[in-house]
């Protein structure tokens, strides 16, 4: 399988650095280059590449421990939320350059002269900047509130991925169920609707809830500051 990776890797590298690089010289102003339409194949990922990757990976997949699956897969979730995050984040900030167009348009209303409120108040106009739209505060709080949930769910799933017997009772359950395939295709991890310490597993027809100590390592005093006061 090692073999079979190196040449995926090598392959896919060399069509984004490679392939990509001549490519977009040409597309520079003045760098006139007229390739031959085959000039891409040898840069592109052959069937019979991904079926002897897809079976030896499988093959891997199959001998690998339950435990080790289980590691693998909350590594991918742990992605998984860090890109939530991102989006969340990227809608955040949209939000907030949409209110803020609106607060600074009123700032020199409120602030300017004459001459300057005159034209503030024809630029709102023109442009539909005469109030705080709700859907733009609707997805700010939206975008803050997903942006935390991803960040408690990754730190949790990172957490809990250090606690043995969490990844144990969890790979216990993937054999008990024989599910083994399934959990790894179809695996989702979320908050548990009934502790903030828990994490609902969920896969194909079954569900787990796991709970850990790892929580309350991690996670900050309540109102520290109020007791500390």
């Amino acid at each position: 399988m090692v073999n079979s990776i190196s040449d995926i890797n090598n392959t896919i590298n060399s069509g984004l650095y490679d392939f990509g690089d001549f490519t977009a010289w040409s597309m520079e102003a003045g760098n006139t280059i007229i390739y031959n339409k085959n000039t891409g194949e040898k840069y592109k990922l052959t069937q019979q590449q991904v079926d002897q990757f897809n079976n030896a990976y499988a093959e891997g997949l199959q001998r690998s421990t339950p435990e080790a699956l289980v590691s693998v897969v909350l590594d991918d979730l742990i992605e998984d939320q860090q890109y939530e995050y991102e989006e969340a984040k990227e809608s955040l900030i949209e939000a907030a350059s949409d209110i803020a167009e609106v607060t600074e348009v009123a700032e020199i209303i409120a602030t300017g002269n004459q001459s300057t409120v005159i034209a503030a108040q024809d630029y709102a106009v023109e442009n539909e900047l005469t109030e705080i739209k709700q859907e733009d505060v609707q997805q700010y709080n939206t975008s803050i509130d997903a942006m935390l949930e991803a960040s408690i769910t990754k730190n949790m799933i990172e957490a809990y991925s250090q606690d043995i017997q969490v990844v144990d009772t969890i790979a216990d359950l993937v054999i008990n169920t024989e599910s083994t395939q399934a959990f790894f295709d179809t695996v989702t991890i979320s908050i548990s609707e009934m502790s903030p310490a828990m994490l609902t597993v969920e896969w194909e027809g079954y569900a787990q809830d796991v709970y850990s100590d790892m929580y309350y390592a991690y996670a900050p005093i309540p109102d520290l500051e109020a007791i500390l006061r």
